[in-house]
């Protein structure tokens, strides 16, 4: 990835994607866009999580065609990364934010894929810092958006407030139904988890 080529002046926001097949094989794809002001995991962990449900409904595996479609893809008022990224976002100083995502086929018991997640967020300045978050599984991660997309609806109606910003108000809106979207998903991931625990302790028993 070229800086001129992407006529960019500004902080970067990166998804980029590792996924394995059933034979082992791993394919990458990897995209960006400009960290502000939609570069967040409150606006960004949404259409991967829309991504793993949308899988899941569709008894598809993950691959990075279907990955890139779906990214590039504009469905709703929030951007998504539709830039190919060729750099790596773990070593570019101006990636401030990056999704590192691995996915692998579905669990056959749950058909949820495989997900692990890193978020690693940087912030250059006076007292720069940096953070990595993770989480395994479309449950937690789910029930991630749905913590970080709440906190974005609270400092939004916060900013709201004090500057009688009718777009805020708007924005804030967005980042709540955002919120219980992903909650939802996250108790569905979590009832398949327990209707699975559920079977294999009836097997358990039946064979005793």
């Amino acid at each position: 990835m070229h800086r001129c080529a992407l006529r960019l002046n500004a902080s970067l926001f990166v998804a980029q994607t590792a996924v394995t097949n059933h034979t082992g094989l791993i394919a990458r794809a990897a995209l960006a866009m400009p960290a502000a002001p939609f570069g967040s995991p409150a606006w960004q962990l949404p259409a991967l999580l829309s991504y793993l449900h949308r899988l899941h409904q569709n008894n598809e595996d993950p691959s990075p065609e279907l990955w890139r479609a779906h990214t590039e893809r504009q469905t709703g008022p929030v951007p998504r990364p539709r830039i190919r990224y060729r750099a790596d976002g773990l070593h570019d100083a101006d990636a401030v934010c990056v999704l590192d995502i691995q996915l692998g086929p579905r669990d056959e018991e749950t058909g949820w894929p495989t997900a692990h997640l890193a978020v690693i967020e940087q912030e250059e300045g006076p007292c720069p810092y940096g953070r990595i978050t993770r989480r395994h599984g479309a449950e937690a991660i789910a029930a991630y958006a749905a913590e970080e997309l709440t906190a974005e609806h609270a400092a939004l109606m916060d900013r709201a407030r004090q500057h009688q910003d009718s777009h805020l108000v708007h924005l804030a809106g967005l980042a709540q139904r955002a919120a219980q979207w992903a909650d939802k998903v996250r108790a569905t991931a979590h009832a398949d988890a327990l209707r699975i625990q559920a079977a294999h302790a009836r097997a358990r028993a039946t064979t005793r």
